[in-house]
């Protein structure tokens, strides 16, 4: 694959599994039941090969990422440089501890032209997901919008090994740099392929 700028992704996060906070949430049963024909989103299948493509990625893009998680998966992930990510005042679920109004992200590396001022780690955020996107976890275009301009400059090339329904590459077009999707899921490829190819919105 070559070198690249930036990692910026958005893993599935090992949650098959009911016993932990969050996963009796009418919505995540939903995700799950969804789920994905050809992965099977077990806390196992995430330790075993979805952190070992992302320390990979890591390596490939000079130790600068952006990478979602979520408890409790989020702990196997290589420990972060700084943490950050997208402040839902309407919650994204429950925990045991109460709702989750964190969508978290792990930072790695540094933030490139940090000498010209320091950015926010973590944003407020109400935006949706496009509706009818056939994928069981889409990420509003908004917060990929945020990620790519925080994490990479204009130009450079950016890595998403779990692509999905293609919003990174979508944010990556719509703010001038490059990317390179990889995704499992043919029909999840379709999708990406097929926001790709609209026209830029800025």
């Amino acid at each position: 694959l070559g070198q690249f700028d930036l990692l910026l992704t958005d893993p599935p996060y090992g949650m098959n599994l009911g016993k932990h906070g969050g996963l009796n949430d009418p919505r995540t049963r939903e995700l799950r039941r969804k789920g994905y024909a050809s992965y099977d989103d077990t806390p196992e299948n995430y330790r075993d090969i979805i952190v070992p493509a992302i320390e990979m990625a890591l390596k490939k893009s000079g130790n600068r990422g952006a990478v979602f998680g979520c408890a409790p998966s989020i702990w196997e992930l290589p420990p972060p440089d700084a943490l950050g990510g997208v402040y839902i005042p309407a919650a994204n679920g429950r925990s045991p501890w109460g709702f989750q109004n964190l969508a978290p992200v792990c930072f790695y590396g540094g933030a490139p032209d940090l000498n010209k001022g320091s950015k926010h780690t973590v944003i407020k955020a109400s935006g949706k997901s496009e509706v009818g996107r056939g994928h069981p976890c889409p990420k509003p275009l908004e917060w990929m919008l945020w990620l790519v301009d925080l994490a990479s400059r204009p130009g450079e090339t950016i890595l998403d090994p779990f692509a999905g329904s293609g919003t990174t590459g979508r944010a990556a077009k719509d703010l001038g740099r490059k990317a390179v999707l990889i995704e499992i899921e043919e029909r999840y490829c379709e999708i990406g392929a097929d926001r790709c190819r609209q026209e830029t919105l800025f």
